[in-house]
């Protein structure tokens, strides 16, 4: 009898780990997906797309964050410059176990697809004019998880051979389009159709990296071709420590070491 419990407490625990990690396991460069910065004119209406999309509130300290499998968002009050479209973040895709369920669940709460969506992938305007597109897998383990950032930039190739370079981000071939496969943030490197502008200021902000130590991620970077904004700052009331860049080709970046005690 007790070791039947005993085998029941620990296939309890075992299913219920999943749920603990707020991140995926790092690469092997330390690297995994952080927690992407928003910033938006109206934070409850944000808050609200974003949970109603199927995102889970979490904290940090005094951050309040929303979480969806492999990645966490930090919304901020501001006023962007503009959305996604015409910056070198172009959009942001998830995956759903269940499309058709998960269109009545948004529609319902008033989340309608664009034009150009079609039966394998849905495109919806996010807040502010963050563009995101939703695609069906079956075999998820969630029912939705953060997948895709997509990357327009004059040269794809060497963007990816960039991020493989300094983040670890193996490089993928998918038909005809270039990936670089960090875990909990797939970059999709496509061709700008023309000059593109910075993610700074924006409606997505900035992409979040974690790393496993950020002094030695900052050293790794240095004369990458990137630019950094000042020093590494740490919180004085919580455990985090980040430090910012912009890529070169204009995404702006936070890299952080401490979102794994994230609730």
């Amino acid at each position: 009898m007790l070791s039947s419990m005993v085998r029941y407490l620990l296939s309890t625990l075992v299913l219920a780990l999943p749920s603990l990690a707020q991140l995926p396991s790092p690469n092997s460069q330390g690297v995994s997906a952080g927690h992407h910065i928003f910033s938006t004119r109206d934070l409850d209406a944000a808050n609200r797309f974003w949970s109603t999309l199927g995102g889970e509130p979490a904290t940090l300290g005094p951050l309040k964050l929303i979480k969806f499998p492999g990645v966490l968002f930090l919304v901020r009050k501001g006023e962007p410059s503009g959305g996604t479209e015409g910056s070198t973040i172009d959009a942001i895709g998830f995956r759903v176990r269940n499309l058709k369920e998960s269109l009545q669940k948004w529609e319902a709460a008033g989340i309608k697809p664009a034009a150009a969506s079609t039966a394998k992938e849905v495109w919806l305007m996010g807040p502010d004019g963050v563009r995101v597109y939703v695609t069906e897998d079956k075999k998820l383990s969630t029912p939705i998880a953060c997948a895709e950032l997509h990357m327009a930039v004059p040269r794809p190739e060497e963007a990816a051979a960039w991020y493989a370079k300094y983040f670890g981000a193996s490089p993928v071939k998918r038909g005809k389009q270039t990936l670089g496969d960090i875990p909990g943030a797939q970059l999709v490197f496509v061709q700008s159709a023309a000059d593109v502008k910075g993610t700074k200021g924006r409606a997505f902000d900035r992409i979040g990296l974690e790393v496993q130590n950020l002094e030695d991620a900052v050293k790794r970077l240095d004369g990458s071709g990137a630019k950094f904004d000042g020093a590494i700052r740490k919180a004085s009331n919580m455990a985090l420590s980040v430090a910012v860049l912009t890529d070169p080709w204009g995404t702006y970046i936070e890299i952080s070491e401490g979102l794994a005690a994230v609730k």
